[in-house]
């Protein structure tokens, strides 16, 4: 059952990776971001060359590519690490772009990625523990594996050799 779970929750991060990629698309075609108050106030808009969004999308590219990395390779801890951290900045760039700064309306744009974010950094930190993947007892061991595996053919060799 634990695996199952791990399968779908690897589904769930390559999702929010794919919902990432959607935000830099979307960075560079509206050329706006969740960080400027054009929808209410257009008078406010100063970035005239779009710079921030195009920050946005690099961002969003960066992060999309740590969470697709943490989808293939989660049972590497500093993998996951590497995912957990690109999640939590991205949940402090959100509130604090909207709480401290106010440089962003409290809108859709910033809820939805930040609920989503949440969700996906507490099952990060609580499933890889949880379905056991980082004990040292554990047959996941890629390496322990093979090694298994040659031995045992280096053993079937020799006895027909003998």
């Amino acid at each position: 059952m634990d695996r199952k779970m791990m399968y779908a929750f690897r589904g769930w991060i390559a999702f929010v990776a794919f919902m990432d990629f959607g935000t830099a698309i979307r960075s560079y075609i509206e050329k706006r971001s969740f960080l400027s108050k054009t929808i209410l106030e257009p008078s406010e808009f100063i970035d005239e060359e779009y710079t921030t969004s195009r920050i946005l999308g690099i961002y969003s590219i960066l992060k999309s590519i740590a969470l697709v990395h943490c989808t293939l390779f989660i049972h590497y801890k500093p993998i996951v690490s590497m995912g957990i951290c690109s999640l939590a900045i991205t949940i402090i760039l959100y509130l604090s772009e909207t709480l401290f700064f106010r440089s962003a309306t409290l809108n859709f744009y910033v809820v939805f990625p930040c609920i989503l974010n949440m969700v996906t950094l507490g099952g990060l930190i609580y499933l890889p523990i949880k379905a056991k993947l980082w004990d040292p007892g554990c047959d996941d061991d890629e390496n322990a594996h093979l090694l298994r595996q040659a031995g045992a053919l280096r053993r079937r060799r020799a006895r027909k050799n003998n």
